[in-house]
């Protein structure tokens, strides 16, 4: 199955959504960020932490060589974020943003630059 990859337009318009949060939710953007930077120094799929957020069962993103006590942690980490009242905001902007991947919404978190994701097949 082949999909359509985000422009150049979508990606910036991703990252615009992820401004906005940042400037309407402080606190949920850090939140988020923090659950963004565990998943990648945990080196577990941005994928799964989407299907996590979307609340999808998605087995090809399930962590394969993560301790199962570490692994535990980290869910903890992202229910709390789950449980907000205001998470509906996170899935707004993945789901606004479906032609981006989570993949390059968590990069663009991290602070990586619109024209470095474009067209790029990054990580899961």
């Amino acid at each position: 199955m082949t999909r359509k990859l985000a422009s150049l337009t979508e990606i910036y318009q991703a990252k615009e959504d992820i401004e906005q949060l940042k400037q309407q939710k402080p606190e949920l953007y850090e939140q988020l960020l923090h659950v963004v930077s565990l998943t990648r120094q945990l080196q577990i799929k941005y994928g799964y932490l989407g299907s996590l957020l979307m609340e999808e069962n998605t087995p090809k993103y399930q962590p394969k060589f993560v301790r199962e006590s570490v692994l535990s942690l980290y869910l903890e980490e992202v229910e709390k974020l789950k449980k907000r009242q205001d998470i509906e905001l996170v899935r707004d902007i993945i789901e606004r943003n479906h032609r981006v991947s989570e993949s390059k919404i968590c990069l663009l978190l991290l602070g990586a630059k619109p024209e470095l994701l474009q067209g790029s097949m990054i990580m899961n």
